[in-house]
């Protein structure tokens, strides 16, 4: 496929000459100690190796830079650009299109970033279809389903490959019908073929998934905070459960050190005093995981006590004027019982003021500390209390977002220069507001699925186990939820995973692989031998970004990423499209009713279709486009007059908006609601911040998850069905111990990008996979640097190294989220420490599942200790001989 800057191409190189090269220069250490060799340099690799020799002398001579896609889900959204030399990537840069400036900031990429050429050119690349030797089409015995996850695999053609795929989803459609399949996220090719029952999980943004829009929030919290310019009008910022330099490195980071430098003080809230906190110098509040509603109950109660003793920390004009349900005087017109958080909070009907000293069995947090914190949040203070998600990933989360909002609402903190409450969350971390450049999108038939029902994903292996069974829908998608459906599933015996790494990021995977045993035919797409492709019958090689035309994508809001592509794909990989394509074809059905375009006039339509913010406050095109552009990319458009030239746009990577802080474009979340509120409505019953919400409880109860009858429509400390109290017998706290007496947490870190990036070589040599303990814990349990730990659940065991710390709450475990699992069969012990693998699916409540306070034990293991990740082999094709691709 041609490519619209050329700078790619294959010329001067065969396919397999273009592989091996790539190959050497990923795996050879005089080519990373340079990132490409410097000027003069051969690389050279052993014959017997299966790698010719391949010389580079002056890489930068002949080469182009090209933009190159930086595309997992980590929140930077950064620049990367690869120089392309006779069809070889030698070198790598991030963004360097202009002087950097805190008025115009460079969209620099971090280390993942700069470990995308193994992603692309990575040894263990998947380039043929392959097929598990062990199991055939008809059902049955011949599945062979057992054999998943250990069987050998055999590379075989893409005419086989989508003859048996279709063959077994024609059986199964058949007999089953569309809920005889399940996949986490289908998409087109799934909906026609023959659809499927889909999968919902909190994950990500936790309880904030669940209704926010009813009590007044955006969409899972995120938009509401200010932009950039204002960070430094703040007095004092709060990051809670935020680490923006590990789950978000880019330009957040950069945003929050001119604040700092500016005078702003930082306050870290998290079981770890983690990296941005660090580099923030911030004052540290260490909270145990899953106990945060402890502390923000005791927090609230100091600011009223402050209040009533020395007055100006609580503004009741905001609270009166802007939220329902504070108290009694000012509640929803719907509220069906009487009650209200302060008189709860004073103790008033359970006879329980929730105090600090209250709370400090939980929550572990000081009562010193807890009243310094609600004087931060005084209504005199200039405050930002910046949230991200890991502290709602947590059983008994589910008010979180109404208590964190009332804490801000207390203090006054929305609507004005240097105040903010809401989301710190991804590329818009630190910098909220209405997009100045969007990206456009290609218009694409929409197709659907034949089946509504959407299954809470812990509860979905359970369902295949038992071959069917009853369910309650309650879900179109993530964060879309409805009325209660009972519904009756028959069983399903098909699973499809598509974009998604859903049995390695879902909770419960020990028995979700066990769920993927018990069905008849799992097909799965992969760059590489994921966990999904594992405990797969067919594998279709799928190509990376690198390997596709190019495309366009929204990354903050002065800021378009373009991409182009790289290289031709990599063995006999396919597009996703290039896939659905040839799986439609062989059920018989058009293509064209899942796509009807081309992949480059997509990538076309989403360039015309990028806007920029123009000085009437209107969006209008970003890009001019000419008729000879038209005709030299061989695509359907008009021409248009934009900002910057198509020739400019590509070869730039994209369009950043040049700022300066009077440029008019400022934004501070919720001002038009404190200004007018009549006239600016939130999206709640009242138009109000509804801290006593009616709607989103009745909304929950209606699904009928276990323990809902201790919720109530407003804030109040809940014991979660798993959380700290389940680290002692009887749940008693201060008690004895219970057989798993740590709570353990899964913090994102910067090996991995969720659970992307865990196979590439690089970064496992620069981080390895350690398991964080407390340094007291440690040698409590007679656990040094470095000791393999076997860490014990009711779910699963998984072994890791130890790396002890200081800055680490005692009593708290953590593992940070997304090793590829990998189980020794023989004691079911998983040698990478998945942390999904020591997750069971306990929930109560609103249905918030725990990823983050779940409890566990930890000792010495007493086995063969693990090595460093590094020389842990990766997931090659067992079994397979790699043969000359094939037409």
């Amino acid at each position: 496929m041609e490519t619209p800057h050329g700078s790619a191409t294959m010329d001067t190189m065969s396919r397999r000459s273009f592989v091996k090269a790539g190959s050497a220069i990923a795996a050879s250490a005089a080519a990373l100690s340079a990132f490409g060799c410097a000027p003069g340099t051969t690389v050279e690799e052993d014959e017997t190796a299966g790698v010719t020799e391949l010389a580079i002398t002056n890489p930068e001579e002949g080469g182009e830079w090209v933009a190159a896609a930086c595309w997992h889900n980590c929140g930077g959204r950064c620049m990367n650009k690869v120089m392309v030399k006779d069809g070889v990537v030698v070198r790598q840069k991030t963004d360097d299109t202009h002087e950097d400036s805190a008025e115009y900031p460079q969209q620099r990429g971090c280390v993942r970033g700069k470990a995308q050429q193994q992603q692309c050119f990575g040894a263990d690349r998947l380039m043929h279809p392959l097929k598990r030797k062990g199991w055939q089409p008809g059902g049955g015995e011949n599945s062979n389903g057992e054999m998943r996850g250990k069987d050998e695999w055999e590379v075989i053609s893409w005419d086989e490959a989508i003859s048996l795929a279709c063959q077994e989803i024609k059986r199964i459609s058949d007999e089953y019908g569309p809920t005889g399949f399940y996949c986490k996220s289908p998409d087109p090719t799934i909906n026609l073929m023959c659809g499927c029952v889909r999968g919902w999980d909190t994950t990500s943004h936790g309880t904030y998934t669940l209704g926010c829009d009813m009590i007044g929030l955006p969409p899972v919290d995120c938009g509401k905070a200010n932009d950039r310019f204002d960070l430094p009008n703040a007095d004092y910022i709060i990051l809670y459960s935020s680490n923006p330099t590990w789950s978000a490195a880019g330009t957040p980071t950069y945003y929050f050190i001119q604040a700092k430098e500016s005078g702003t003080k930082f306050v870290s809230i998290d079981p770890l005093f983690n990296a941005s906190a660090q580099m923030l110098d911030a004052d540290w509040i260490p909270v145990r995981n899953g106990t945060d509603m402890a502390f923000m109950l005791a927090t609230a109660y100091e600011m009223l006590r402050l209040d009533e003793e020395e007055g100006n920390i609580i503004d009741w004009d905001f609270l009166n004027t802007y939220t329902v349900g504070f108290d009694a005087d000012h509640m929803p017109a719907d509220a069906k019982i009487k009650e209200n958080l302060k008189d709860y909070i004073l103790g008033a009907y359970d006879d329980t003021p929730k105090t600090p000293e209250w709370a400090e069995p939980i929550c572990g947090v000081k009562p010193e500390q807890v009243t310094a914190f609600a004087r931060i949040l005084g209504k005199e203070n200039k405050t930002m209390l910046l949230h991200n998600y890991g502290m709602v990933r947590c059983n008994g989360a589910e008010m979180i977002p109404q208590m964190l909002m009332a804490l801000g609402a207390m203090g006054g903190h929305m609507g004005k220069s240097g105040h903010a409450t809401g989301g710190n969350y991804h590329a818009d971390c630190g910098n909220y507001g209405p997009s100045l450049v969007a990206a456009g999108r290609a218009e694409m038939p929409v197709t659907e699925n034949p089946v509504s029902t959407g299954v809470r994903q812990p509860q979905l292996y359970q369902l295949i186990l038992n071959g069917g069974g009853d369910v309650v829908d309650v879900s179109n998608s993530y964060g879309s939820f409805h009325e209660p459906i009972p519904t009756t599933l028959g069983p399903i015996k098909g699973i499809f995973h598509v974009t998604d790494a859903t049995l390695q990021t879902s909770l419960n995977q020990k028995e979700g692989i066990e769920a993927h045993r018990a069905v008849e035919f799992v097909l799965t797409r992969a760059q590489f031998m994921t966990t999904n492709a594992l405990y797969s019958d067919i594998v279709l090689p799928v190509t990376t970004e690198w390997e596709r035309v190019g495309s366009v994508t929204s990354c903050n809001r002065e800021f378009v990423y373009c991409y182009s592509q790289v290289t031709e794909p990599i063995g006999e990989a396919k597009t996703d499209q290039e896939i659905g394509t040839l799986l439609l074809e062989g059920m018989g059905i058009d293509p064209a009713l899942a796509y009807g375009k081309s992949e480059q006039q997509q990538f076309f339509e989403q360039i015309a279709g990028s806007t920029i913010m123009g000085d009437d406050g209107e969006m209008a095109p970003l890009v001019t486009i000419t008729a000879e552009d038209i005709a030299e990319w061989g695509v359907d458009g008009q021409p248009q007059e934009g900002v910057v030239s198509l020739t400019d746009f590509i070869s730039n990577g994209g369009y950043q908006y040049q700022r300066t802080p009077d440029d008019g474009h400022g934004y501070i979340g919720y001002a038009d609601f404190v200004s007018d509120p009549v006239a600016n409505p939130l999206t709640s019953a009242s138009g109000k911040l509804e801290i006593y919400c009616q709607a989103r409880y009745d909304l929950m109860a209606s699904y009928g998850f276990p323990g809902i009858e201790d919720y109530k429509p407003y804030p109040t400390y809940v014991v979660p069905c798993v959380g700290y109290e389940s680290t002692f017998e009887g749940g008693k706290i201060g008690g004895k111990r219970s057989e798993y007496p740590y709570l353990m947490y899964n913090p994102h870190y910067l090996r991995r990008s969720h659970s992307v990036f865990d196979n590439c070589a690089w970064l496992r040599e620069t981080w390895g996979n350690p398991v964080f303990l407390n340094r007291d814990d440690a040698k409590e349990k007679g656990i040094a640097e470095g000791d393999t730990v076997l860490i014990s659940t009711k779910a699963g065991q998984g072994l890791r190294r130890a790396a002890i710390l200081d800055i680490l709450m005692p009593g708290v475990v953590g593992v940070p989220h997304g090793a590829w699992v990998d189980v020794d069969e023989e004691t079911g012990i998983d040698r990478a420490g998945s942390d999904n693998y020591l997750l069971g699916a306990e929930y109560g409540g609103f249905g918030v599942s725990g990823y983050n306070n779940y409890v566990c034990n930890i000792e010495k293991y007493d086995g063969e200790p693990i090595g460093l990740d590094c020389d842990v082999a990766p997931r090659l094709i067992a079994g397979a001989t790699v043969a000359e691709p094939t037409a």
